[in-house]
């Protein structure tokens, strides 16, 4: 989602005159001296959150959009300011990054620059996990309309469309997102978008097994490009075609896994809501093993 024009641009180095003079060289006209400070801060946000210490990458990024202000540098400002919400996502705080985002674009506007299509993709994602689905819809469609068409963040943002979709019970709008996502044949953390929207659909339509199976290859997708939040997930609307199809068991482990996995990544109310269902699930079908250490996790959140 990050977007490195102004990044790429800085990255210039100043050479001195002076250190030609005497080698009979002349002075190589590089382009503006880069803002130490700045780099180091978003490039440092950066590499934390790779690294999945999304709180580091807050601090780093703030510092950085403090930089770009302090620069009254409008292309920065939209990117590191994409940066800080994705960052604040990554640590569950959905409402501080949408915060972030409507800063950033009031920001922006005020300069008469252009809202960067990354930015507005948190935005729609901001605004489908705080509950918003009017907003992260016209959030998507923005997004649809600025985007190169087949971009990753078009790609993602069609997933986004279908998420709705799929809670408004819009089969033919989730057909429609379903189709503009062909398989990708990178490995990406796009990958599970396509098998998560095929199994919602299926879902909606009844069919059950079919929705459990491509819910467990959106799954193991996420888990290979390291999308855990998204993994868990999927294993949760695993479960809930599971326990569609009447396999109560398959459905009690699907939340335990999911919850399991919630629970190790910080998000407590979550973990605990899933976990519960697991227990719950698990003693109705008489499977005390599944039942005891989905209690023993929810007791220690």
């Amino acid at each position: 989602m990050r977007r490195c024009s102004f990044h790429i641009a800085a990255m210039a180095v100043f050479v001195a005159s002076s250190m030609l003079i005497g080698c009979g060289g002349k002075a190589k006209d590089e382009g503006p001296p880069a803002d130490t400070k700045l780099e180091q801060a978003n490039t440092a946000g950066t590499q934390a959150l790779s690294a999945d210490l999304p709180a580091v990458a807050v601090r780093q990024y703030k510092l950085a959009l403090a930089r770009a202000y302090e620069r009254d540098d409008a292309a920065a400002i939209g990117d590191v300011g994409s940066n800080l919400a994705l960052a604040q996502m990554r640590t569950g705080d959905s409402k501080a990054a949408l915060a972030t985002v409507r800063e950033t674009r009031t920001e922006l506007d005020r300069r008469h620059a252009d809202v960067p299509p990354e930015l507005i993709l948190v935005q729609a994602a901001a605004s489908y996990r705080n509950g918003d689905t009017a907003g992260a819809e016209s959030a998507a469609t923005e997004v649809l309309g600025r985007a190169p068409t087949g971009s990753d963040v078009a790609r993602r943002a069609w997933f986004i469309s279908g998420m709705v979709a799929a809670e408004r019970g819009d089969g033919a709008a989730l057909s429609k997102a379903i189709a503009a996502l062909p398989p990708v044949a990178k490995q990406s953390a796009l990958d599970g978008d396509r098998p998560e929207l095929i199994g919602r659909a299926a879902l909606l339509d009844g069919r059950a097994a079919e929705a459990q199976a491509a819910f467990e290859q959106a799954a193991a997708e996420r888990r290979e490009s390291l999308d855990y939040r998204g993994m868990a997930r999927a294993l949760a609307l695993a479960g809930d075609a599971a326990f569609k199809a009447g396999r109560t068991g398959d459905a009690a482990a699907f939340y335990l896994r999911a919850g399991h996995s919630t629970l190790l990544q910080g998000d407590k109310p979550a973990a605990r809501t899933l976990l519960k269902r697991a227990e719950d699930l698990a003693r109705a079908s008489g499977d005390s093993r599944t039942a005891g250490e989905a209690a023993r996790l929810r007791q220690s959140s």
